[in-house]
């Protein structure tokens, strides 16, 4: 594992953005379980990969010393609620083409869909990774039918750069592409 200046949280004006908790489970497995919500993923959601995932995210944490962070509201009317995740993740063996650089990705429940709250999410975890990690660049993901993960890309200032194939889809994908330099452009 690569060590990194270690934070707990990071804070937005309407998000507390924090590490996995096994109370998280039930909110993520609903989420991932909703056909709106996983409609454009990059793999299918069965039930096996659903009960997996809060320790597969746990894990990443361990082994990486960062990953995706769960999204808990500071609005007033959804204070605690857990709305999602957003953050840093290696790119799974099945999308290899996509190169070695961390993939940024964000997903949230329908109910906070529409706010501007994954653009916010993902604009404090990219910030993070290119600061404290300081990473060079990043990747995301995106299925190219996909237009509201693209506008929130676009508003990070990720720029779609090649298609590669996405095979448990069988279909193309997009890669976005940001690099630390952009920022400071």
């Amino acid at each position: 594992m690569t060590h990194f200046p270690q934070v707990e949280a990071l804070s937005t004006p309407r998000l507390l953005l924090r590490r996995w908790r096994p109370e998280d489970e039930a909110a993520i497995a609903e989420m991932n379980r909703d056909p709106q919500v996983a409609r454009y993923l990059n793999r299918p959601v069965d039930p096996a990969t659903v009960e997996a995932f809060l320790g597969r995210m746990v894990q990443h944490w361990q082994e990486h010393g960062y990953g995706p962070w769960i999204l808990e509201s500071h609005e007033p009317d959804h204070a605690g609620e857990v709305l999602g995740f957003a953050g840093l993740a290696h790119v799974p063996p099945f999308l290899a083409a996509a190169g070695s650089r961390p993939e940024l990705g964000w997903r949230l429940c329908r109910a906070a869909w529409g706010r501007g709250l994954a653009t916010e999410a993902a604009r404090a975890a990219r910030d993070d990774a290119f600061e404290r990690l300081g990473l060079p660049d990043l990747i995301s993901v995106i299925h190219p039918e996909n237009a509201r993960s693209q506008r929130v890309a676009g508003k990070l200032g990720l720029r779609p750069t090649r298609r590669i194939h996405n095979p448990l889809l069988d279909r193309e994908v997009d890669v976005w592409t940001q690099s630390a330099t952009d920022l400071r452009a």
